[in-house]
C-alpha cells in the first residue's frame, strides 16, 4: 500500500506514525513545503522572543524518518491532485502516486492589503523561517507594531516584548482575543498587558505602512501615525486549499471530512488546520486550527487510511496561553449566538480571576478561565458532554478536579 501525506507538521506526522504502527510494510511518503523535518510550530513565538533556543524546536530529526522507513520530501508544495490517476503534482513538476492520500497542508497567515505591505520589515508569524526573519529586524529598544489582537497577534506581541521591543497592538475589534474571550475576560487581559508596558489600540485599523528601504511607520484609520521598526501581521489564518480547485474534493472554508476524516473522494483523507471536521460544541463541521486537534485528527486519519474504522469524536476551538503573566484558557462556544444557552460566571477583579461556563441544557458547550488555571484544563475536556451542576460550581470556585467526574 502506498501512503502519501501532503504536509509535514502535526497532522501529517501523527498520521505517518499511526500508519506505520498499523501497516509495518506500507510505503509512506511525506511531502512538506518547508525545508525542515518536523518541528514545534507552536513554539515559534518563544523562539522569536529568545525564550526557546532553535535546537529545542525539533520534534523529529531526519534519522527518525529513516528509522520509520518514511520518505521525506522537503521544500516542495503540492500544486494539483489527479484523482483519476491517483497522483499529486509538486511545484517542481514531480508526480507522486498513491493508494491512500492525506491532505494535511495546514493553513497560511492572512495578509493585509494596504499600501506599503510589501516593505522590508513587514512579516507574518507562522513558520520557523518567519520567526528567524523577524529576529533580524527586532532589535532591543526598537518599536514594534502588531496588527491583530487574536491568538497569533498576542503571541507575536509577547515574543517581541521578550526581545526588549516596545510593542503596540492595533486591534480591529473592541476587545483582545475576540474569538476566545468575552468582554470581561478580555478586559482583564488588556489590563495585564497595559501594566506590562504594551500599548493597545482597540477599534482601530492599519490603513498604510510607511517607509522607503524598510518600514518606518504605520498609519491608522483614525489618522494617527505611529513609528515602527518592525510590523507583524497577526490576522488569523486560512486553510491551504487552493491547489484542490478542480480536484473534485468537496471544500467549504476547509476540506470537508466525515466522522472518519475521509473526504468526498474515496481513499483521500484530510486532517489538521486544513480540515473542516466535526465540532462537539457547535455540533457541526468547523475549522479549528489547534495543534492538539491536528495531532488527534492525524492519528485517526492514519489509522483509517490503514484499514481501521475509528471515528473522530470531534474537536473544539480552544486556547491556552499566558499573557503578561496572566493565564488564559478557553474553549467551545464562549460568546453564545442567541437564546437557549445558560451562562454562569464568577469574577474576582482584585485577583484578575474570571471564570465562565456556557451550557445548553445539561451539556457543557463552552468555558473561559482567566487567572489561576486550577482545574480549567480538566473542565475544558468536558465540553460536549452532559455534566452535573456541582462540576460547574466547583469550576467557578477553582476546586474542580478530574477525580470528581463520574461521582
Amino acid at each position: 500500500m502506498r501512503y502519501l501525506i501532503i504536509g509535514n507538521s502535526a497532522a501529517g506526522v501523527a498520521a505517518a506514525r499511526a500508519v506505520r504502527r498499523a501497516d509495518p510494510a506500507g510505503e509512506i511518503t511525506i511531502a512538506g513545503d518547508e525545508p525542515y523535518p518536523y518541528y514545534a510550530r507552536v513554539l515559534t513565538s518563544y523562539y522569536l522572543g529568545g525564550l526557546v533556543p532553535r535546537e529545542r524546536l525539533w520534534l523529529a530529526g531526519e534519522e527518525w524518518y529513516s528509522e520509520q522507513r518514511i520518505q521525506l520530501i522537503t521544500g516542495r508544495r503540492a500544486t494539483a491532485i489527479d484523482i483519476q490517476r491517483r497522483l499529486v503534482t509538486l511545484d517542481d513538476g514531480a508526480e507522486l502516486y498513491y493508494d491512500r492520500l492525506l491532505v494535511a497542508t495546514g493553513a497560511a497567515p492572512q495578509q493585509i492589503d494596504v499600501p506599503g505591505s510589501n516593505l522590508p520589515g513587514v512579516f507574518t508569524l507562522r513558520t520557523l523561517d518567519d520567526a528567524a526573519a523577524i529576529r533580524k529586524f527586532a532589535r532591543p529598544g526598537g518599536q514594534a507594531v502588531v496588527a491583530g489582537g487574536g491568538l497569533v497577534g498576542l503571541k507575536a506581541a509577547e515574543g517581541l516584548h521578550a526581545r526588549g521591543l516596545k510593542v503596540r497592538l492595533i486591534v480591529s475589534s473592541g476587545r483582545l482575543l475576540s474569538q476566545a474571550l468575552d468582554d470581561t475576560g478580555a478586559e482583564l487581559v488588556r489590563r495585564a498587558m497595559a501594566a506590562a508596558g504594551f500599548t493597545i489600540h482597540l477599534r482601530e485599523d492599519v490603513i498604510a505602512l510607511e517607509g522607503h528601504e524598510k518600514v518606518t511607520g504605520v498609519v491608522l484609520r483614525s489618522g494617527a501615525a505611529v513609528p515602527a521598526d518592525v510590523v507583524v501581521v497577526g490576522k488569523g489564518v486560512r486553510p491551504n486549499v487552493d491547489f484542490l480547485q478542480g480536484s473534485g474534493i468537496e471544500v467549504d472554508r476547509g476540506v470537508l471530512v466525515d466522522d472518519y476524516l475521509a473526504t468526498s473522494i474515496p481513499g483521500i483523507y484530510a486532517a489538521g488546520d486544513v480540515a473542516q471536521a466535526y465540532d462537539r460544541a457547535w455540533q457541526n463541521r468547523r475549522l479549528n486550527a489547534i495543534w492538539g486537534n491536528a495531532v488527534e485528527q492525524g492519528r485517526l486519519a492514519g489509522l483509517n487510511m490503514a484499514g481501521h474504522q475509528t471515528a473522530y469524536r470531534g474537536g473544539i476551538g480552544q486556547n491556552s496561553l499566558v499573557v503578561s503573566g496572566l493565564g488564559v484558557i478557553s474553549g467551545g462556544i464562549v460568546n453564545p449566538p442567541g437564546e437557549g444557552y445558560e451562562v454562569v460566571t464568577s469574577l474576582d477583579e482584585k485577583r484578575s480571576c474570571y471564570r465562565k461556563a456556557v451550557l445548553r441544557g445539561r451539556r457543557l458547550v463552552g468555558m473561559v478561565a482567566v487567572g489561576p488555571p486550577l482545574g480549567a484544563g480538566g473542565f475544558q475536556s468536558l465540553i460536549g458532554r452532559e455534566i452535573k451542576e456541582k462540576y460547574v460550581a466547583s469550576f467557578l470556585d477553582g476546586s474542580f478536579t478530574w477525580a470528581m467526574v463520574g461521582r
